[in-house]
């Protein structure tokens, strides 16, 4: 069996979307060694994010490098020419296909709540979604949630989606040498104790109201947030000013991936309080690696975190203010969310979501 998988995310320090991608193809080229994959690539850089060197994985650049040229013209004409019997589109649809795929969904919060984009953004997001869910002859969501919220919006009927939850990567993990972690975070210029925020910064991720709340417990750790502002201000930097927390918060910005590791091994809180998520790939990683998690009730974020999180209400200052001063000054619960959030993790593995992903390949065939 022929199969395609067209990625768009992978090699662009993407989030998310780019784990999925990456994740997902390496752990199929674990326990699927028979299966003919295509794997269509909008630029080189993504053959190296993900890394795989087998006989049954070709990679196939598409060409102009001008996506919306090369989607529409060039990804048509090499699932023909490859003769794949259906493909997988992991993130983007094509305009046009000819031939039929699985599409998969990871949030609708573009249409739910446009305002968390810009209005080309959102427009370009919601075109692409209706496309996908419309056209796709089989669809898979990231969590159950996902897949209720396109029931809800679509009408598609259960036997149309298949649940494929995220994973969690095998180095994310506690710290082995908590002296070298410590160090590789010593060195970004985060000292001492420090409450922790890693993800984009957008407007749905309802930071600003993690720093009214962080100004109202005044914890001895410090604030920390990792990521770089994506598409209108999240209110940050006027939360700091307005409270003025000067260098009590630090804003890292963008950090590179051997960062993440130790960032979330050495923090003694993560706080993941958004307002919209298909899964929270975050709230995960930080669990697996041992750290006490608070995140919201907001969409699949309950589903995902268990009964392993302080869930609080995103919307509520006072609500996010008790769960962080429970955290901050509760080591008993810090230590008891840290070995429940171990086990939680160990539920949401890549090679769990390639398997639920190959069901779904077996079925399109």
């Amino acid at each position: 069996m022929r199969v395609g998988i067209f990625v768009i995310m992978a090699g662009r320090s993407a989030g998310g979307p780019e784990t999925y991608e990456v994740e997902l193809i390496r752990a199929l080229a674990k326990i699927d060694p028979v299966t003919e994959y295509f794997v269509y690539c909008t630029g080189a850089e993504a053959p190296r994010a993900i890394g795989v060197r087998q006989p049954n994985f070709v990679y196939r650049i598409l060409q102009p490098p001008v996506r919306p040229l090369s989607i529409a013209a060039a990804l048509p004409w090499l699932l023909m020419r490859d003769g794949v019997r259906f493909y997988h589109a992991t993130f983007t649809p094509p305009p046009l296909s000819p031939k039929d795929y699985v599409y998969t969904v990871h949030c609708l919060s573009s249409l739910r709540h446009p305002e968390f984009y810009d209005r080309f953004t959102a427009l370009r997001l919601n075109w692409l979604l209706k496309t996908g869910i419309e056209r796709a002859s089989l669809l898979t969501c990231v969590s159950r949630t996902t897949m209720e919220h396109v029931a809800e919006q679509f009408g598609v009927p259960d036997d149309r989606m298949l649940v494929t939850y995220n994973g969690v990567g095998s180095e994310f993990r506690p710290a082995s040498d908590t002296a070298a972690a410590r160090a590789t975070v010593d060195a970004l210029g985060v000292e001492g104790p420090y409450l922790l925020y890693l993800g984009k910064r957008q407007a749905h991720k309802n930071l600003a109201r993690l720093v009214d709340a962080y100004a109202r417990v005044k914890p001895d750790a410090k604030l920390v947030f990792a990521g770089r502002v994506q598409g209108a201000s999240d209110g940050v930097d006027e939360a700091v000013a307005r409270h003025g927390l000067g260098d009590r918060v630090v804003r890292l910005g963008y950090v590179p991936s051997e960062a993440r590791l130790p960032l979330y091994q050495c923090a003694d809180v993560f706080a993941f309080p958004s307002l919209w998520e298909g899964f929270g790939i975050p709230v995960v990683e930080a669990m697996a690696c041992g750290t006490p998690v608070l995140t919201s009730t907001a969409t699949s974020l309950p589903e995902i975190a268990g009964d392993a999180a302080v869930i609080v209400d995103p919307l509520s200052v006072e609500s996010m203010a008790e769960g962080l001063a429970r955290l901050a000054f509760s080591s008993d619960l810090r230590d008891q969310l840290r070995a429940r959030g171990l086990e939680r993790a160990k539920l949401f593995t890549w090679e769990n979501c390639a398997r639920r992903t190959l069901d779904a390949y077996r079925r399109m065939a």
